[in-house]
């Protein structure tokens, strides 16, 4: 039996350029020091950086804590009408 969930509130938080909180994380679906990807209710989630290292994941509250360079997050839409969102360059 499929569980019914609402989805969890997204929030994004980078300090300095070099440490970012997420909350409404679900999943890491794969991760190295140079991309973490991630999911949440409505998309997947690419950050890109250097050095970049996961300090907390908990998928029962959905918070994700990285470290590391960060150079940018891409939101990548589920469903075929969704177009891929990005904030590449952003923090540089």
């Amino acid at each position: 039996m499929e569980e019914n969930r609402e989805p969890l509130n997204h929030d994004v938080t980078i300090i300095g350029g070099r440490m970012l909180r997420m909350t409404g994380i679900s999943d890491v679906t794969s991760f190295d020091d140079c991309q973490i990807m991630a999911q949440n209710s409505e998309s997947d989630i690419s950050i890109e950086g250097e050095g970049l290292k996961i300090e907390k994941f908990d998928a029962s509250s959905g918070e994700l804590t990285v470290n590391g360079k960060i150079c940018g997050i891409n939101y990548y839409g589920t469903a075929p009408e969704k177009k891929k969102r990005s904030f590449i360059g952003l923090f540089k």
